[in-house]
């Protein structure tokens, strides 16, 4: 469901999907949209989990899981950016709940199979489709004032969607719909960044971070970069869009020949400029970076090449084919 204020809607997404019992899953910064569910859903709104940290933590999960038993819901409403909407996955493949989606950033989450949880362990990964929401309302009155850091973090992470897709043999709708988000994600998110808030601006991001999700969604597989930020991000708490921002361009590269497809869409976009130094430039226009070459040790990620090697070497040993072992390991030669 798309459109300015179909948020509004939300009473007929339930009557569709048949949700009596509607738990909300929304972090403090959701509480413009939230203060609205009463008066949206009546009797069917049974309450908010508000507690939503970063990397979604299983104790968290858990108690999250927990509550949505004790209110006896029947349906899990997430708002919010990829922490929130995973934490809305988690308590719906728990339980098998209908999951809606109302994304209040540009991240995709919602448009991916891909669920996680963060243990003592690390970050435990998978995918289902039965994470998949029944139901996503983007509205882009949600998004009007959103931080630029938020902005910026979220968005470099969907062009990372576009761009990892481009650099398989993915189907042609997700290849297709890689470049579309990218195209879009590309023209709207410097823009938003640099302080337009103009609605069809907003709806283009909205639109380019669907389009990355669902690309990323139909590769069935996160590419090299976000196994790289899961790491790192949840060893040093790091912040996503600051890595990414980091290691795309150098992923970029150590794909080598496997990344023409995505050398060919930024050729597209930045005619004539290699595509490590494109993307570098566009994480520097979002304000994510001061440097365009910061190399792969950067000063402001905070980690050596002590801390990164045995984590890429780590990666490359539980990679899942031999192809992206070795973009792994020439990470490794290159720090």
């Amino acid at each position: 469901m798309w459109g300015k204020g179909s948020l509004r809607e939300l009473p007929a997404v339930a009557d569709a999907l048949g949700c009596r019992r509607v738990m909300a899953v929304a972090a403090r910064s959701a509480d413009p949209a939230v203060v609205l569910l009463p008066g949206l859903l009546g009797g069917r709104y049974v309450g908010r989990w508000s507690d939503v940290p970063a990397h979604v933590p299983a104790h968290q999960a858990n108690l999250a899981v927990g509550s949505a038993q004790e209110t006896h819901a029947d349906a899990v409403l997430a708002i919010g950016g990829g922490s929130t909407i995973g934490l809305g996955k988690i308590v719906s493949l728990a339980l098998r709940l209908p999951l809606i989606a109302v994304p209040t950033t540009f991240s995709g989450a919602e448009r991916t199979s891909r669920y996680f949880v963060t243990t003592d362990r690390g970050k435990e990964t998978g995918t289902s489709d039965r994470v998949l929401p029944r139901a996503v309302v983007y509205d882009p009155e949600l998004v009007a004032r959103l931080p630029r850091e938020v902005v910026a973090g979220s968005g470099i992470a969907a062009v990372a969607h576009c761009l990892e897709v481009l650099c398989h043999p993915a189907s042609e709708e997700a290849l297709a719909s890689a470049r579309e988000g990218l195209l879009l994600l590309w023209d709207s998110l410097p823009s938003l960044t640099g302080g337009a808030g103009d609605l069809p601006t907003r709806q283009d991001a909205l639109a380019g971070a669907c389009l990355a999700g669902h690309a990323l969604h139909e590769l069935r597989r996160p590419g090299v970069v976000h196994h790289l930020c899961d790491l790192v991000s949840t060893r040093h708490g790091l912040g996503r869009g600051l890595l990414y921002a980091h290691f795309l361009p150098l992923v970029l590269d150590a794909y080598g020949d496997a990344a023409v497809g995505a050398r060919a869409a930024l050729a597209e976009l930045r005619p004539g400029v290699p595509a490590e130094r494109a993307v570098a430039e566009f994480a520097v226009r979002l304000g994510l970076t001061a440097e365009v070459e910061p190399g792969l040790v950067a000063a402001s990620v905070g980690l050596g090449a002590a801390e990164l090697r045995p984590l890429l070497a780590e990666l490359a040993l539980a990679a899942g084919d031999r192809a992206e072992a070795e973009v792994f390991e020439r990470l490794v030669g290159s720090c």
